[in-house]
């Protein structure tokens, strides 16, 4: 594909990998580790810009594939997985939010507490629990996440990438339904082959008509000698 848009997609992925790579240097150095660091700083600003850069590019790959119906050609299943991911990194990048460990966290945990105790969730997510809420951002959400991004590759990998509109002459076939096999049969009076071309038409051949003429005769051998 010619467009710049349909780079999107690797882009948003290669902006989860900064963030996770980030990520993984941030939760083995604890929490608040990078207020006293200077290079715990560092990964704490590398973190945040990748996080920024996935939302950008996450949000025009989205657009992009709503508009061009990127689920044509039986892939929806890929298409569901996108959006999953999209509001899987919303919850991820919500516990994220709480823990920075600063005055934003804390404003953004008392709204959030408020909000969670009227939906009666309250006493099983407590936001108000740093502890908590560091299982809830380095484990639970962003594996549910990192499982249904590489969910999401597969299927782009088997399905490949949905062709422009009016263009849906360069979908590439499965292979399964593009290459089938074709068998060979003999028979006493000839041999017969069957397939299908590339195109879908069958191809079938004759049987060889028998060989006509006079027979072949002469002495038979007698008992006991060589021929």
């Amino acid at each position: 594909m010619s467009s710049v848009l349909y780079t999107m997609g690797v882009l948003t992925l290669g902006a989860f990998l900064v963030t996770l790579a980030s990520g993984v240097v941030l939760a083995v150095g604890g929490v608040q580790w990078w207020h006293t660091s200077s290079f715990g700083g560092f990964m704490n600003s590398v973190h945040f810009w990748g996080v920024q850069a996935f939302f950008l590019f996450m949000a025009v790959h989205a657009l992009f594939t709503f508009f061009v119906m990127g689920w044509r050609g039986g892939r929806g299943f890929t298409w569901v997985t996108g959006v999953l991911s999209f509001l899987l990194a919303l919850v991820t990048a919500f516990t994220g939010f709480l823990m920075l460990t600063n005055w934003d966290s804390q404003y953004i945990a008392q709204q959030a507490k408020d909000a969670f105790n009227a939906m009666g969730i309250g006493a099983v997510w407590n936001v108000m629990d740093v502890g908590q809420q560091f299982t809830m951002h380095v484990v639970v959400t962003a594996g549910l996440l990192g499982f249904v991004v590489l969910v999401h590759l597969g299927l782009i990998r088997r399905r490949g990438v949905a062709p422009p509109p009016g263009q849906e002459h360069l979908e590439v076939a499965d292979d399964a339904s593009a290459h089938q096999g074709g068998h060979r049969s003999v028979s006493a009076t000839g041999t017969s082959a069957t397939g299908t071309s590339a195109t879908g038409t069958s191809v079938t051949g004759t049987p060889e008509p028998a060989a006509s003429g006079p027979a072949l005769s002469g002495p038979a051998p007698r008992e006991g000698s060589r021929t």
